[in-house]
């Protein structure tokens, strides 16, 4: 293959990298809002969301405390949502995290 070709991939493989990192959506407490209350929040089959054990955050006020919320907010989607863990860094979980911590008292 020429080297003006290589160049041309390597450059493309760059922008579709990073251009899916840019694409990702900032974390927000909005969007942590709109996930929490999502019945497909990670691909949940159940057809219940995280607000439906938690209506309007309840319970979850001193959850802001604890050193393994984005573990214990995994456990409850592969429990009763019955889908997939999220990555600790991703945006969705981020945003649920921000969301969650939102509810402290």
């Amino acid at each position: 293959m020429k080297p003006c070709c290589l160049k041309l991939l390597a450059v493309l493989a760059g922008l579709l990298f990073y251009g899916n990192m840019i694409a990702e959506e900032a974390p927000s407490v909005e969007k942590g809002r709109q996930l929490f209350n999502s019945t497909e929040f990670a691909g949940a089959v159940s057809g219940k969301s995280c607000s439906s054990c938690h209506p309007g955050g309840s319970g979850l006020q001193f959850a802001w405390q604890n050193p393994y919320l984005a573990a214990q907010v995994n456990n409850c989607i592969l429990g009763p949502l019955r889908g997939k863990p999220l990555d600790e860094e991703s945006s969705g979980m981020q945003s649920m995290l921000l969301y969650i911590r939102s509810l402290k008292k």
